[in-house]
């Protein structure tokens, strides 16, 4: 405690009860201001109310005291003579902390009456300016989760325009995508483009962790595809029409920019003339699905996520295409919302709802009971593919 800190008016009609009061408390080191009577107590200054109040005033004159307005008031203590008990409880009644009684002989009391009230007073004070921080905190928390909102919310639409077409028709191929980020941005990335007159590359890419910092990843992903494509087309690159080439290209542009995320992956090449695909799986799950007339598979393919070793190695798969067929790539965030137990109870699932799906993209997330979540715990991403007289 630091009397000197601490603020007390005494009003004491009584110059003589007034001085000795005063001395005593000056003598403890407090600051002392003094009057005489209501009136001359309304006349002074304070910079802020005092911490304490002594005063010898009827209990009925009690709420005509400086800084005593009821709501917002300084303690106030009664220093005076009572001819009865009903005096004293009046003047508690009105509002006063307590009550000690003329002549002040008890100064024990006295002392435990100031600490007693001023401890109380800086418990308040104390609660005030912590509630005052704590508010001016929250607002300024307000304000950053609003600027952030506001940031991811340009953010995402940076993102869709990255993203290809929906429904586009490449080289006699249908395409079709849907994805629905757990925040406003997404980890998960896919595209689609003709590398010539009837060849198509697509990929299907997952980031490891989700929000802002796998977004970024997005950006070199499509930053990296278009450069690629435009060696390519200038003939001074075939990176990325190889899809293993086209993922070690990538590996080695996640290493070199250390932005310590990799991803996994899936790519290929469509050849509507040898009506083949031609793929790379960098780590995947769940696997892509090849849904055909002979009956429904995963495609598999050895292969290690993108951005964790300098030197990964890939295998490179070749399949023949049937006149009709179908390839659908999920993210492993569609793992997250499954129901079953085991990683190959919900690849079952997934098989099994691919294969006796008849309708469009959204179908498959309908009969999933995707429609019913409305916070997913992961980015859930879908790509299909299938002959342009079958979509």
């Amino acid at each position: 405690m630091n009397p000197s800190s601490d603020q007390i008016l005494v009003i004491d009609p009584s110059a003589d009860d007034r001085e000795k009061l005063v001395a005593y408390l000056t003598g403890k080191g407090y600051f002392v201001q003094t009057a005489k009577s209501l009136e001359t107590a309304h006349l002074l200054t304070f910079e802020e109310p005092p911490d304490l109040i002594f005063a010898d005033v009827p209990s009925e004159q009690i709420e005509l005291l400086p800084f005593f307005d009821g709501e917002k008031r300084s303690p106030l203590v009664i220093v005076s003579i009572a001819e009865t008990a009903g005096d004293v409880v009046a003047c508690l009644r009105a509002g006063a902390q307590d009550f000690i009684l003329k002549p002040v002989r008890d100064y024990e009391k006295l002392d435990s009456v100031i600490h007693r009230t001023l401890d109380q007073i800086r418990l308040a004070k104390l609660n005030k300016r912590l509630r005052s921080e704590l508010e001016e905190r929250n607002r300024k928390l307000r304000e950053g989760i609003h600027e952030l909102r506001t940031d991811q919310k340009a953010g995402l639409q940076v993102q869709l325009k990255m993203l290809p077409q929906r429904q586009k028709e490449l080289n006699g191929f249908h395409f079709d995508h849907i994805i629905r980020p757990s925040l406003y941005l997404s980890g998960d990335f896919l595209d689609y483009f003709r590398l010539d007159d009837h060849r198509v590359l697509f990929f299907f890419a997952d980031v490891s962790g989700h929000g802002a910092s796998s977004a970024f990843v997005t950006v070199l992903l499509k930053n990296l595809s278009a450069r690629l494509l435009r060696n390519y087309r200038r003939q001074s690159s075939d990176d990325i029409s190889c899809p293993v080439k086209f993922l070690k290209r990538l590996n080695q542009e996640l290493i070199v920019s250390d932005l310590g995320k990799h991803l996994t992956v899936f790519a290929g090449v469509l050849d509507q003339f040898k009506r083949t695909l031609t793929y790379t799986i960098g780590g995947h799950l769940p696997l892509p699905i090849l849904k055909t007339p002979e009956g429904t598979e995963y495609l598999d393919a050895k292969g290690v996520a993108v951005g964790l070793f300098p030197e990964p190695e890939f295998e490179r798969v070749v399949r023949d295409l049937p006149p009709k067929f179908n390839i659908t790539v999920f993210s492993d965030g569609i793992l997250e919302v499954l129901h079953n137990d085991t990683l190959k109870e919900k690849e079952k699932l997934l098989l099994d709802v691919v294969s006796k799906q008849q309708g469009g993209i959204e179908s498959i997330l309908t009969s999933m009971g995707l429609d019913d979540i409305d916070e997913l715990p992961d980015d859930i991403a879908v790509l299909t593919v299938c002959d342009q007289d079958d979509s």
